[in-house]
């Protein structure tokens, strides 16, 4: 084999392999779409830890974050899909992102009240 064929098989397979990653994550992308579509900002946005609050029902989580799906801690115990928090059966959705300025301690014993003094100290910062 001579080495102009090794460098065009060489370039051949680097062109290969560029146009699957390139398809793959354009597969990624949709995925995302498809699962969260309006709220997929969201997606994008927030990061673990961050909490979400749906003032239409006065309801919060944190936000636990992996490669290709969000779910909500909304207790201890119980986690649910992005999509599940914030659609409810006849509650207006209004969904809120903040972010800790500074780490805490008990952000999962917290109640509304606890997080609403948070806000107003400015103690979170608003990103979605």
């Amino acid at each position: 084999m001579n080495k102009t064929l090794k460098y065009g098989f060489g370039i051949f397979g680097a062109i290969i392999v560029f146009i699957l990653g390139f398809i793959t994550f354009g597969l990624y992308l949709m995925q995302i779409e498809d699962s969260y579509g309006d709220y997929q900002e969201i997606y994008y946005k927030s990061k673990d830890l961050d909490i979400i609050v749906n003032e239409g029902t006065s309801e919060f989580g944190i936000i636990e974050k992996d490669w290709k799906q969000l779910n909500v801690k909304v207790n201890k115990h119980r986690v649910i899909d992005l999509n599940a928090f914030v659609f409810k059966v006849n509650a207006i959705t209004k969904i809120k992102v903040y972010r800790p300025k500074e780490e805490f301690d008990n952000l999962e014993q917290m109640n509304w009240r606890d997080l609403q003094k948070l806000i107003s100290e400015k103690k979170l910062e608003l990103i979605f």
